[in-house]
């Protein structure tokens, strides 16, 4: 079993490096491939929408991932939750092998501890609409914070790996965003919860996406966009 990580999809706008991955095709169901957020499906229920998760729930890797900004909220709310590996998920729908791990959750994956934390703020919110193209449950809220604690005192804070889709304010100034007229995220609650962790969790890498951008902010931080890589692995460039 092999765990892989990469950055948004976005739906169908990303979704060609998956189907472009050398990788990919040598993998089976027992390899999971995790998408740090910004999955984006479903969004439009789209002919073309639906050709791209069949192909995901077929094969040839099990995908996972944490919630972004840019999720169908509304619809993921109607999902049942179940136990799965330690933590609860939901699945895409009844069978599917493609699961979102919730907030503040941790999971044993074959003896791999990995925390996840998905959610951000949308810089772009005043170009959408709410309940159409945009939703306030995008940042988790003090319920997800307790659980995430409550969390990782069982596991005396100390995990492997973390994924999330934003990163802590300490972290912001080595991952700006890099497309000309985005603006500097600001913090928030999610952000300020991300810096307590930094100074209380225990782990190996932090994997997190949000910033379009693929890059080793250090040695512990990898920020992902367009690469895939096996955790535990960072980018190896700077």
């Amino acid at each position: 079993m092999t765990i892989y990580v990469t950055g948004d999809l976005h739906g169908g706008m990303d979704i060609q490096k998956l189907y472009d991955w050398e990788v990919g095709p040598t993998l089976s169901r027992r390899d999971y491939l995790i998408v740090a957020g910004d999955f984006g499906y479903p969004w439009d229920f789209s002919e073309e929408e639906y050709y791209d998760l069949h192909w995901l729930e077929q094969g040839p890797f099990t995908l996972l991932f944490v919630d972004g900004n840019h999720e169908r909220y509304d619809w993921w709310a109607g999902r049942p939750y179940e136990q799965w590996h330690g933590g609860a998920v939901q699945r895409l729908r009844p069978h599917s092998p493609i699961r979102r791990p919730c907030r503040g959750q941790v999971y044993d994956i074959d003896g791999c501890r990995i925390f996840t934390m998905g959610g951000a703020t949308s810089v772009d919110q005043a170009w959408r609409t709410p309940q159409i193209n945009w939703w306030p449950q995008e940042l988790p809220d003090e319920r997800h914070f307790e659980t995430a604690r409550t969390q990782l005192d069982v596991c005396d804070w100390q995990v492997d790996y973390v994924i999330t889709h934003t990163c802590a304010n300490s972290l912001l100034p080595k991952a700006l965003y890099p497309n000309p007229g985005w603006e500097y995220p600001q913090r928030d609650r999610l952000t300020d919860f991300l810096d307590e962790l930094e100074g209380k969790l225990d782990y190996k890498r932090w994997y997190f996406g949000h910033m379009h951008c693929d890059r080793d902010c250090d040695e512990r931080h990898t920020l992902l966009y367009h690469e895939i890589v096996q955790l535990g692995d960072g980018l190896g460039w700077a």
